[in-house]
């Protein structure tokens, strides 16, 4: 099983995709490689795959486990975990500066050209969700009042319009999205006809939680600029998965999650609301702010966890140094070789996009009418490899994520594992899940 352990045999041994059997243990191997410097990551030849073991070896995932759920919640690398522990002991010791505000502000900065925005529209929050309710919640409604979503949204998105439709009598307007869609305009088309005289807002997930869908979101937020609304993103996931450019996406509003693709670990997020909206948005906490505030008077909840926010630092050092549009790239390599395996197989049905427009690192599936859980405990069981369920709607399917820590040999034998399980579907239709 590829593993931190064996990572320094499998670079030295010249590993390429599929070049290694995933059963075999390297027991000789027995030191882990170092922590690496940003620098050190800094890519000074071709991205092959002893490259890519090279950024593998900074993370401490369990030897002999593939993860492949960091859609949920991703493994922290171990620069990262290393910038967490150094921060919270300095605190521990001596906190007569626990604020540490200056330090928040340079991390606001460099997240702030990360994603290409103004640092005062950045907001550095402790989840995608809290990022969702600052904005939905700091807006002034009125019953009768629209926002157009689709079904396919994330209760951490839509719950603060939950709660104002019990709570105002504003209307959500939900809309289907095909699984697969067949273009941008069917897209654009079903959010344009649901828009009212009384339509607010466009909620969109960048990328669905669901099926994975990379939603056209520049399109929404140019129809939405047409028709006077605004637009309101969950980018829970993209964040270190995608080379994100808000200022080119012309949104209003971006929540993203730092636990997921960009791996800082929990209690992180990005909220981005565009300087022109903020005189709209009303804090969800604290005082009313001033305009010199930005998008810091968001963020009057109290004492943070500051050495998470601190540690983000190296989280987005680490992604800049081998660069975004290479994350991305890896990202799409092995969530296509993913698919194109699974496509393969008799029975299994692909509920994520095969357009490279649609998709990117998250891929649904199922195997005939296995039950979900099934399907993820047999796998777990007989391969260790780790993926979630996905209980949203009327699907019984299961979510694969594929990240720069998983390589081409993992994705193959997910693969297998997944034949495997489609061939002896009778075993795995029970609850009794054999193995």
């Amino acid at each position: 099983m590829l593993s931190r352990r064996g990572f320094l045999r499998g670079v030295s041994g010249g590993v390429v995709a599929g070049g290694v059997a995933l059963r075999a243990r390297w027991t000789d191997a027995q030191v882990i490689a170092p922590t690496l410097t940003s620098g050190d990551l800094k890519p000074t030849g071709p991205l092959d795959e002893a490259y890519w073991w090279k950024v593998r070896s900074q993370f401490n995932i369990l030897d002999g486990m593939t993860f492949m759920n960091n859609g949920t919640e991703g493994p922290v690398p171990r620069v990262v975990v290393e910038a967490n522990e150094k921060f919270f002991r300095e605190i521990a010791e001596n906190p007569s500066n626990n604020y540490r505000r200056e330090e928040v502000d340079v991390v606001r900065g460099l997240v702030a050209k990360f994603v290409n925005a103004n640092p005062d529209e950045i907001a550095l929050t402790r989840s995608t969700t809290e990022g969702m309710n600052l904005f939905t919640h700091g807006l002034d409604w009125k019953a009768g009042d629209e926002v157009i979503y689709c079904n396919h949204e994330h209760g951490g998105g839509i719950g603060p319009y939950t709660t104002l439709t019990k709570r105002i009598g504003i209307k959500p307007v939900i809309i289907s999205i095909p699984s697969p869609p067949e273009s941008v305009d069917q897209i654009v088309g079903r959010y344009e006809k649901a828009i009212t005289p009384r339509t607010k807002v466009i909620m969109v997930s960048h990328m669905t939680y669901v099926t994975g869908l990379v939603t056209p979101v520049k399109e929404l937020a140019d129809l939405a600029q047409r028709r006077g609304l605004l637009i309101s993103v969950d980018g829970a996931h993209p964040l270190g998965m995608m080379d994100l450019d808000l200022k080119a996406m012309n949104v209003h509003h971006y929540a993203a999650a730092g636990q997921k693709w960009m791996m800082c670990g929990t209690g992180t997020g990005v909220c981005y609301v565009r300087r022109d909206v903020q005189d709209r948005i009303w804090p969800l906490m604290g005082p009313p702010g001033e305009p010199k505030d930005g998008a810091k008077r968001y963020e009057a909840f109290g004492q943070r966890d500051v050495p998470s926010v601190l540690g983000m630092t190296a989280a987005v050092e680490l992604q800049n140094a081998i660069g975004k549009p290479n994350v991305e790239a890896r990202v799409r390599y092995l969530s296509t070789r993913l698919r194109a395996g699974l496509k393969q197989i008799p029975g299994v049905k692909l509920w994520t996009s095969e357009d490279p427009k649609f998709a990117a690192g998250l891929t649904l599936f199922s195997i005939r009418d296995i039950p979900m859980d099934n399907i993820q405990k047999a796998i777990l069981a007989r391969d260790r490899i780790y993926i979630r369920t996905m209980t949203t709607g009327n699907l019984n399917a299961v979510r694969a994520a594929t990240h720069i820590y998983n390589m081409p040999a993992e994705v193959d034998h997910l693969i297998a594992s997944v034949k495997h399980v489609a061939e002896n579907s009778s075993r795995y239709m029970s609850t009794a899940v054999a193995q």
